[in-house]
């Protein structure tokens, strides 16, 4: 008896699907490529892309699945496509979330991918059977690198749920507190900060922790005292700090779980950062290097899954991967070697696949994780030191690099600026598009400018001279300098007279005094410190009377736009606050007198300047301890602020609170 024919195509959805798989592919290589520069800029387009991406991609797969089921002509390209799907939902290595609230809601998005990745599953199985049911068509040839493909993002997924679980609040204090227990056992032992003999701090092993199993555990020490080729010179001493880096990242990541730190008691703390990090020629950038690196295991603990991939094995980050590239690259051959079917648009998706997995592997190879890793493989394994073949791959390998860990970048604002009205194109695409582009700025517009290495010394220099670790408001520069008169009151306040002081004094130098080192450091840090009063106020010390905070700004702004309301260009508004000497706005008023004060009592520019660079210095110091960690943690997914580098230097040193403000000197 013949087989009964087919049925005919009324509702022949192909080219629907195509579009739309066309455009998930597009979505993963946002999410690959935009995702991974998410920590190196804070533009907000880019942002907004990725977290539009990512937000997007669970409804375009249902709607993509819906297409695929409701078409009466079930072609064999749909099993491909539909594994793209599933890689969609798994997303990539280097992008886990893109918001921290999303960590804690890992159950639901567990449910979210059990769901699709059982609808995607059934479609593959129903279109094999076809296949094998079709007598005419062989189509054999797709189904081992296509169900390869399948088991691969099984995996991924599973990996991604696993990477959000292990960082949620309620797993995150689980798996610290090994290493909070870790660090009370050897808190009491001292080391030597230069040479770190002696130094147990953790670089690797907390599942031997649990095992109590302390000889496997990579301590620093052990791969600072290790004498191999790898080690030595320049390039051996950017290793071990690495090394370093990994080991306080650990130690920092107890402050985001809410942990004490006991050892900020301890001499040896403080040591650490004063007589190792910051010792010898140009401390500033050793140090801003060690922690710069600190802050991106930090941020990869929380946003990616190399923390979950370095807890499973050394190299299990590679594994899926380069799974995935050989599976991709497999079914692109197979496909390319057939000559019957028209598949020009699946072979371009799996190259693109291919590609965005060659991409993560080299992202990973690049990046520290990698890098910890052979060096723990390196110091356990003494036959890598004896062969010098296997000694020059490691050299080669640890010689690659990706982008910059951050955005360098220090956010402007100008308090004198001109206020316009906020943008209401911009407000209504904020509520059109579901809050995802972010409204016009309240406070006006901002800027930025690169980090200077001159801004990092000035900081550096005024942490070395407040060696005792009691962090003033700028009180020193002035006790050794001149006799200016601070303003009184909070954070707030200070920065906001202090700012509006420093741009009048800046607009009354010219062109080519405005490029010294003391005027360009002042003014940048100045502009800084009322950048993170107007748009981060919750990375000051202030940040529990936020809304107090932008009261006080908000009532300055309108009294500047009251009073400066006539001169139009920011010139003109200095010329005229410069006189001015009313009460009608007090924080003007006091910024004005401060400047004028300023400019008779220290006649000489430069010490002027210096003055004024020593004071934001310390300010800078000063306004950056915190106890809200989590903002500061939110902060790394946008680029990070130079703020949060001090913190986390701050921490090191045993420096977890302000000293007393000393306004009136």
């Amino acid at each position: 008896m013949a087989p009964s024919p087919p049925p005919p195509c009324y509702h022949d959805n192909t080219t629907k699907v195509e579009v739309f798989v066309i455009v998930a592919v597009l979505g993963m290589f946002i999410l690959h490529v935009l995702g991974s520069l998410r920590r190196r800029t804070s533009h907000g387009l880019l942002h907004a892309t990725v977290s539009g991406v990512y937000t997007l991609s669970y409804p375009l797969v249902s709607y993509i699945i819906g297409w695929m089921t409701s078409s009466d002509c079930i072609y064999y390209d749909f099993a491909v496509w539909a594994v793209c799907l599933l890689l969609l939902l798994g997303n990539t290595d280097s992008l886990t979330v893109c918001r921290l609230n999303d960590l804690d809601n890992w159950k639901s998005i567990y449910i979210k991918h059990i769901f699709k990745g059982f609808m995607v599953v059934f479609i593959i199985l129903a279109i094999a059977l076809q296949d094998y049911l079709d007598t005419e068509h062989d189509m054999g040839y797709l189904w081992c690198p296509v169900f390869a493909i399948l088991l691969v993002g099984v995996l991924k997924s599973y990996v991604r749920i696993a990477s959000m679980r292990m960082a949620s609040r309620s797993y995150l204090f689980k798996n610290v507190k090994v290493i909070h227990e870790y660090m009370m056992r050897h808190q009491d032992k001292k080391f030597d900060p230069v040479t770190m003999e002696g130094c147990r701090y953790m670089v690797a092993g907390e599942k031997y922790c649990i095992k109590q199993a302390w000889g496997m555990v990579t301590t620093v020490e052990q791969i600072w005292q290790y004498k191999g080729n790898l080690l030595l010179h320049g390039r051996g001493k950017m290793l071990k700090d690495v090394c370093l880096s990994m080991a306080l990242s650990k130690m920092l990541n107890r402050r985001f779980a809410g942990f004490k730190l006991p050892e900020v008691e301890l001499e040896k703390t403080k040591e650490l950062v004063f007589k190792g990090l910051l010792a010898g020629d140009k401390p500033h950038q050793r140090a801003f290097r060690v922690i710069e690196e600190e802050l991106v295991f930090v941020h990869d603990l929380y946003y990616t899954r190399y923390s979950y991939f370095q807890q499973k094995g050394r190299y299990f980050a590679l594994c899926l991967p380069l799974m995935m590239f050989a599976s991709c690259s497999w079914l692109t051959y197979r496909l390319v070697m057939n000559k019957s079917h028209n598949l020009g648009s699946t072979i371009f998706i799996t190259a693109v696949l291919a590609f965005l997995e060659a991409y993560q592997m080299y992202l990973y190879i690049a990046s520290g994780w990698f890098k910890v890793a052979l060096m723990q493989s390196y110091v356990s394994m003494p036959f890598l030191k004896r062969w010098r073949f296997l000694e020059m791959i490691l050299s080669l390998l640890l010689k690659l690099r990706a982008f910059r860990p951050w955005k360098y970048k220090l956010g402007q604002y100008c308090f004198l600026g001109k206020h316009g009205r906020r943008s209401r194109f911009r407000n209504c695409l904020h509520y059109a598009t579901l809050r995802l582009v972010d409204k016009a700025e309240k406070w006006g517009r901002k800027g930025s400018v690169k980090l200077s290495e001159n801004v990092k010394k000035a900081v550096i220099d005024s942490l070395l001279a407040e060696s005792n670790g009691l962090l003033t408001s700028g009180a020193t520069s002035l006790l050794n300098n001149c006799d200016a008169t601070a303003t009184g009151g909070g954070v707030t306040n200070t920065i906001l007279v202090w700012h509006i002081a420093t741009t009048l004094c800046w607009h009354k130098l010219d062109a080519q005094a405005k490029k010294e080192d003391a005027v360009m450091t002042a003014d940048a840090l100045s502009k800084y410190c009322s950048y993170l009063l107007a748009f981060a106020p919750q990375l000051l010390p202030d940040h529990c009377s936020v809304s107090e905070s932008e009261l006080i700004l908000d009532q300055a702004i309108k009294e500047a736009d009251k009073l400066l309301r006539k001169p139009k260009k920011l010139e003109e508004r200095c010329r005229v606050l410069m006189e001015y000497s009313g009460d009608e706005a007090p924080l003007l008023t006091q910024g004005a007198k401060l400047a004028r004060h300023l400019v008779q009592d220290i006649k000489d520019p430069a010490l002027r300047w210096k003055v004024l660079s020593e004071f934001w210095a310390e300010m800078m110091l000063y306004i950056s301890p915190s106890d809200d960690a989590r903002a500061h943690l939110e902060a790394l997914a946008k680029g990070g602020e130079f703020i949060t580098h001090l913190w986390a230097l701050l921490t090191h040193a045993g420096v977890l609170k302000r000293g007393p403000a000393e306004p009136n000197v």
